[in-house]
């Protein structure tokens, strides 16, 4: 009896080995391409799978390590990467060894890439933690609790499973466009280009905050002025993962009812490469766009190359995003166009997809009148938001941020 059981263990167990063997070679298998790009704040690395995939990204203590978990699927990388690779029944599992202080992991689409960004440890951002904590609410310190005590040796911070998503914050910065002793462009009944940008900027902000997949940076909250440099600025130290810029149009011909519709502009090629090259050849702007200049032209190629491709593509991407959420939510006519015009500093902040859309024209009296009223403000709002919401989280897929993901296991 025991010799028969033995056996038919012996038995069950090959039986399951083999089983194992014929799905590992059965899964599926895909080359994976590897960019890495070396800014003075951070580490961008991007694995580029060209199909979408379900992965995880967990950051490990003691040593510090980078984990890419890529499910079902079996994943080549180049040679010569500086990344452990381990086969599983699962999938592959993908590690890197970096000492890290924050790490932001993302999936962009179109091809499907998954994005870690690796900024090193720094005291400052210790601090502004610190300070962070005394302001939190109860049920994020509560979340924070849990994470700390049981998480210490495994957190995820990007995950994509099925269609569940979990994922850090997306910074997006909200740029009302003039603003105090600028007022823009000005319409009929001193209708005043800042207040129209301002009014719908607040509702698009509102909007954000309450979704709780987003955190929020405005340039300005009320009728102050701002310089484009300033700007350029909120968006670079707030690492943005996004910058819009709000603003009405005007006609050079004047008052008109004939100018109209809404236009959305994102950097051109052209722009961008004049922009390139300005990185390299200024020591100014060099500074300004990364961080740095004390860099060697050949660095600041390789730099500012990566940086204008991020802005210049991306942008491009939520543009178009944007174009339809638009003509979808109010109906209305929405021209793309690629801006090469140097006024529009805020399009070309270096590594940080962004676009300007204006609204509507100021200076037709009807199109004046519309964007006062709070149904177009609301409805606008409500279009830019649905494209940054797509944009970051499609449509197909159930997203939550990393708290919400873990509070209800950090409740009593």
């Amino acid at each position: 009896m025991f010799r028969r059981s033995l056996a038919t263990f012996s038995l069950l167990t090959l039986f399951s080995l083999l089983l194992g063997v014929c799905w590992a070679r059965g899964e599926a298998s895909i080359e994976v391409g590897f960019r890495r790009a070396l800014y003075p704040d951070k580490e961008r690395i991007v694995l580029v799978l060209g199909e979408r995939v379900d992965y995880r990204v967990l950051l490990l203590e003691n040593p510090k390590r980078i984990v890419v978990d890529i499910i079902g699927v079996s994943v080549k990388l180049p040679q010569g990467i500086a990344t452990r690779v381990g086969k599983h029944q699962w999938g592959t599992r993908l590690v890197l060894e970096r000492n890290y202080g924050t790490v932001k992991a993302f999936s962009l689409e179109d091809p499907f890439r998954i994005v870690l960004d690796i900024y090193a440890p720094s005291e400052k951002e210790k601090a502004d933690d610190d300070s962070l904590i005394a302001i939190l609410d109860p049920t994020v310190l509560k979340v924070l609790g849990y994470t700390h005590e049981h998480q210490k040796k495994e957190r995820v911070i990007s995950e994509r499973v099925k269609t569940r998503v979990i994922s850090q914050l997306k910074t997006v910065v909200i740029d009302p466009g003039h603003g105090g002793h600028d007022p823009g462009a000005i319409g009929v009944d001193g209708i005043k280009e800042k207040d129209v940008n301002l009014a719908i900027a607040k509702k698009l902000a509102k909007l954000l905050a309450e979704d709780g997949r987003f955190r929020v940076v405005m340039t300005r909250k009320d009728d102050t002025f701002v310089t484009l440099q300033e700007r350029a600025h909120i968006a670079l130290r707030n690492r943005a993962d996004l910058l819009v810029s709000i603003h009405a149009n005007a006609s050079p011909k004047g008052v008109s009812e004939h100018a109209r519709g809404t236009y959305i502009f994102a950097i051109s090629s052209e722009a961008a490469q004049k922009k390139k090259e300005q990185i390299v050849r200024n020591d100014s702007y060099a500074k300004l766009a990364l961080g740095v200049a004390d860099l060697p032209i050949s660095a600041r190629k390789v730099l500012a190359d990566l940086a204008m491709d991020v802005t210049l593509y991306e942008s491009v991407a939520f543009a178009q995003k944007l174009a339809k959420a638009i003509n979808t939510e109010l109906g209305r006519n929405v021209e793309f166009k690629g801006v090469q015009r140097a006024g529009f500093a805020v399009l070309k902040t270096p590594g940080i997809p962004s676009v300007l859309v204006e609204v509507g024209f100021i200076t037709n009296p009807t199109e004046a009148r519309l964007m006062t009223q709070e149904d177009f403000q609301e409805k606008m709002a409500k279009a830019i938001y649905g494209a940054i919401v797509e944009y970051f989280f499609p449509s197909s897929q159930k997203v939550t941020s990393v708290q919400e993901a873990y509070e209800a296991e950090a409740k009593p």
